[in-house]
């Protein structure tokens, strides 16, 4: 095989290799998500203002009976707080569970433009004493009274109320300075290093860009720590995706980022022998924080009730990119080597 063909053979598995692990990665990211089990909810694919809307609630075998509630909750867009509309009653449910038909009136009320059903069983009759509870998908309003009445019952996505959180709690500082300190660490031994290699190799050779390219990777992520980029980037990419309305959907892109960027660092480490000896820690250790910076700026819910786990204000993400930044200048200064060439 010609060393053409080859490297088109390489780049082509390592691109198949790269879409198998990001779809794996998808699927678990998919089944982690919390999900309402005990129920199935159907609906019309709209609700019409002023007019009944009807849910049917199947519910699986409960482990003692009680009472069911299905509530609509109303909201002018995807992304503001939804506010109580109107209720459909009580409804007396035994343990064997069932299905049950709610005709709940949607009332008016300026601006409203979605709905959302909540479902809820309570041992006591009423929220206070709710044991299990769950949500649906938005469903859009429409206030054209003289529209037809849809008839026809679709399925209805579910999630379990009381899991979505608001994001990563703002990080500790002194994790976060440690970290942007070790970078700036690293990037002042590389910056030793390429000025070397440029002398030694009379100008910017391969070894003098190398080291200038992993000095500007080093610049950005000891600012990014320094100043605390990372938790600022996350907070205006939710308030602009809340005020252009697509806050909601969002999962999808979290989904797609986390899934590309995990597969991609699970490949780089497996051909990392490729790389010379010398820089195999530093590329590893990079690539990690790298990694672990994206997925924690897509902050998916399911990965952040792990992420956000700490110990005496010390989060495991921030444990992880210390130890990162930690590895990185060793890398470094392994990279650069006893003859201080880099070469």
């Amino acid at each position: 095989m010609k060393p053409e063909q080859a490297t088109r053979l390489r780049g082509r598995v390592g691109l198949i290799l790269l879409l198998a692990a990001a779809a794996a990665i998808w699927w678990a990211l998919d089944h982690a998500e919390p999900r309402a089990d005990w129920l199935r909810v159907a609906a019309p694919r709209r609700a019409i203002v002023s007019q009944p809307f009807r849910l049917r609630v199947q519910l699986a075998p409960l482990a003692e009976p009680g009472v069911l509630y299905a509530d609509l909750h109303w909201g002018p867009s995807r992304d503001q707080p939804m506010q109580y509309l109107t209720t459909g009653g009580p409804k007396a449910v035994g343990k064997e569970g069932g299905t049950f038909d709610f005709e709940i009136m949607v009332a008016h009320r300026e601006g409203l433009r979605f709905v959302m059903g909540v479902i809820y069983v309570s041992r006591s009759g009423d929220w206070s004493g709710h044991k299990l509870a769950a949500s649906t998908t938005l469903i859009p309003a429409v206030s054209d009274t003289a529209a037809p009445q849809e008839t026809r019952l679709e399925p209805l996505g579910l999630q379990p109320l009381g899991d979505l959180g608001p994001g990563h709690p703002r990080p500790a500082a002194l994790p976060r300075l440690l970290t942007g300190l070790l970078f700036l660490a690293a990037m002042m031994t590389a910056w030793g290093a390429g000025q070397l290699a440029s002398g030694a190799n009379g100008g910017a050779g391969p070894g003098a860009r190398w080291w200038q390219v992993l000095v500007v990777l080093l610049a950005l992520a000891c600012l990014t720590e320094l100043l605390g980029l990372e938790s600022w980037v996350g907070t205006r990419a939710r308030a602009l995706a809340r005020t252009g309305d697509f806050y909601y959907p969002r999962a999808v892109f979290q989904k797609v980022v986390i899934s590309m960027a995990t597969a991609a660092t699970l490949l780089s480490l497996l051909f990392i022998r490729r790389a010379p000896k010398c820089r195999r820690l530093l590329i590893a250790s990079f690539a990690l924080y790298l990694a672990i910076s994206i997925v924690n700026l897509m902050s998916l819910h399911a990965i952040d009730k792990v992420a956000d786990l700490s110990w005496y204000g010390l989060s495991l993400v921030q444990a992880l990119k210390l130890a990162c930044a930690a590895m990185t200048w060793q890398g470094v200064r392994k990279a650069r080597g006893p003859d201080h060439t880099g070469a």
